[in-house]
Parts: structure tokens; C-alpha cells; sequence
């Protein structure tokens, strides 16, 4: 199903991702979406890469890992399912359902994947103490660069185990699903988008600046405009009152000032 090359470059995406979760944090914004594409750009079937991150990242909106927490890893996941998906040809909404399939199950994988991790990370965190109480800073560089090793390897691991001994096993039970479970599945994978949506706007200050969510339904709802105009059209609102913001405060300490230097001269 894959060949030895798409294995490397998968267990390569993963790890790369793994590393900078942890340690750049700099590519979040859509990285499920991209994540998507770069895993259909391995397998030769970036359109398919690309529908699957979509979908994949809409079910992921608003949810994060706060602090110290473990959440469902839907970028690894969106690699897995993106990856099976297309090695077994399936496109469009099937190419969904049948990443939803394999890649729900490996994002919820990432939760405990996510403590293990972090567990082994203990260990290498008591080598540089000990280092840095002889004050032994390049024996210290060296723990912290091994810990990386355990760290992405339980991440690794996985992939590479799915995409070889258990290739065949998972092929073999996504085409065992009976019908009426796939049409279940097909509803699940149309309605996992609107979850995402629907936690992200328990996140957002509805109260307060609820009345755009109401214009943007009704430019998409009675307009009949895209995503993407509305969202162009939300960035200069956004620019616009950032705008105005900065005046105002630039205007309160010209005030200020002035108000300070009539207190002066008299």
C-alpha cells in the first residue's frame, strides 16, 4: 500500500511537526489544512490532501491544549487518515469518511502519546540539573538535545507501525464496514465540522460583538458570498477598529499631556 519512500516522508512530516509543537510553536494557524497538503503531496494526490486537511480542521476549531493538557492530535491524525485515504484511492466525501475513519482514532491516540512524552521528558530533565549544578553546561546541552530523541519517537513509532504491519489490517477493516455504518459515518464527517464551529464560538465574545457573527450569516446566507470575501471583508473591519483604537489612545495621551503641563505651568 505504501512504498518505502512515502513511509520515510511521513515519519519525516511527523516528526518535523512533533519538534516544532514542542519547541517553535510558530506554524499552528491551519496547520491541520497544510499538514493535509504536504501529507497529498507525498502520497500524489494534493486535491485530496487538501479536502481532507479542510474537513479535518474544521472539526478542530477551538480546541488547544491550555497550559500543561493533552488534547486529541488532529495533525497527526489528518497525516494518518489523509495518508490511507488516498493509498486506497478514495476521493472526495469518501476520501473524508475514510480518513475520519483511521485519523479520529490516531488523534485520540495523541492524547496519551502527548503524556507519554512529556512523562519520558522527566527524566532527561533531572540529567541537566545534575549537570547544571556541576555547572557542566555542555553536558547539559546534550541531555536537552537527546530528549528530543524519546520525545519524537513516540510520536514516529506509530506512523511508521500503521503504515507498514498495519497497513494490510486497516485496509481490511475500512472495507469491511457495512453500509449502513458507512452512511453513519459519512453523516458524522458532515456534522464533526459544525462541532468545530460550534466550540470555537463558545470561545468567542458573542455577547459582545455578536452582531457580526449575524452580518456574516447574512452575507453568506442572502448575498451569496464566499468564504473567502467575507473573510477579506472581516480583516479590513478588523484593521479599521484596530485603527481607530490607536487614535483614540493617541488622542487620550495627547491629553493627558497637555492636561500634565497646564498642572506644570501652574
Amino acid at each position: 500500500m505504501f512504498n518505502p519512500l512515502q513511509i520515510i516522508l511521513l515519519a519525516v512530516l511527523v516528526g518535523v511537526w512533533t519538534w516544532q509543537k514542542y519547541n517553535l510553536q510558530m506554524f499552528y494557524y491551519a496547520s491541520v489544512v497544510y499538514l493535509g497538503f504536504l501529507t497529498g503531496l507525498i502520497m500524489g494526490d494534493i486535491t485530496t490532501g487538501m479536502v481532507v486537511g479542510g474537513s479535518m480542521c474544521l472539526m478542530s476549531l477551538g480546541l488547544f491544549g491550555a497550559g500543561g493538557s493533552s488534547v486529541p492530535e488532529y495533525q497527526v491524525g489528518c497525516i494518518a487518515g489523509t495518508a490511507f485515504a488516498i493509498a486506497m484511492g478514495r476521493t472526495g466525501q469518501d476520501a473524508v469518511t475514510t480518513a475520519l475513519t483511521v485519523g479520529v482514532p490516531v488523534a485520540a491516540l495523541g492524547t496519551q502519546l502527548d503524556v507519554l512524552g512529556k512523562t519520558t521528558g522527566s527524566i532527561f530533565v533531572h540529567k541537566m540539573m545534575a549537570c547544571s549544578e556541576k555547572n557542566d553546561w555542555k553536558g547539559m546541552g546534550v541531555w536537552m538535545w537527546a530528549s528530543q530523541i524519546p520525545f519524537i519517537g513516540v510520536w514516529v513509532l506509530p506512523i511508521i507501525l500503521l503504515t507498514t504491519v498495519g497497513a494490510n489490517y486497516v485496509e481490511i477493516v475500512i472495507n469491511a464496514i457495512p453500509a449502513w455504518l458507512n452512511a453513519g459515518l459519512n453523516v458524522a464527517s458532515g456534522m464533526l465540522p459544525a462541532l468545530g464551529f460550534a466550540i470555537l464560538l463558545r470561545q468567542m465574545p458573542l455577547k459582545k460583538y455578536g452582531y457580526f457573527l449575524l452580518a456574516g450569516f447574512v452575507m453568506a446566507a442572502y448575498l451569496g458570498m464566499g468564504m473567502l470575501a467575507i473573510a477579506m471583508i472581516g480583516v479590513v473591519i478588523c484593521m479599521f477598529i484596530f485603527q481607530m483604537k490607536e487614535e483614540s489612545n493617541k488622542q487620550a495621551a495627547s491629553g493627558a499631556a497637555a492636561q500634565g503641563g497646564d498642572f506644570e505651568d501652574e
